[in-house]
């Protein structure tokens, strides 16, 4: 701020914070969160969408037949009787909580564009689980 104030001929010493601010506010900038990035993984390689492609009809060709359907209220709506083997259809989802996460305020111009982030450091908790349509979740005895 002080440099562009002596490229316009001003020169002062110093500038007081609330100047500073208001001049921050002037040329678009704004004290707020940060904005995460989308995260880009190569899942439109070419050698990702052709292994999609060949497993979405695997899937529908193979798999999806000797699963059983249920409808909105769980009742199944496809009977697999005389089936040599059932597929069942077992998902996971697991998220990582970090402990003193990285600060996400600061000045930002109006042009920032949100960058991804890499995971955070230290203490950590992941939290997993596994479910199906036809049990729930997975358990081991009363784990």
């Amino acid at each position: 701020m002080q440099d562009l104030l002596d490229e316009a001929g001003i020169h002062k010493r110093s500038i007081s914070v609330w100047t500073a601010r208001r001049w921050l506010k002037r040329l678009d900038w704004r004290y707020g969160h940060r904005k995460n990035g989308m995260y880009i993984d190569g899942h439109e390689r070419e050698d990702v969408v052709a292994y999609r492609a060949a497993f979405v009809k695997r899937w529908l060709e193979e798999y999806e037949p000797r699963m059983v359907s249920y409808d909105n209220d769980g009742n199944p709506v496809k009977n697999l009787e005389g089936q040599p083997f059932r597929v069942i259809l077992v998902t996971h989802d697991e998220s990582t909580f970090y402990a003193h996460d990285r600060r996400k305020v600061g000045w930002l111009h109006k042009s920032t564009k949100g960058k991804p982030q890499p995971k955070g450091e230290g203490e950590s908790i992941m939290v997993s689980d596994f479910l199906t349509l036809e049990w729930g979740r997975l358990m081991h005895e009363e784990q």
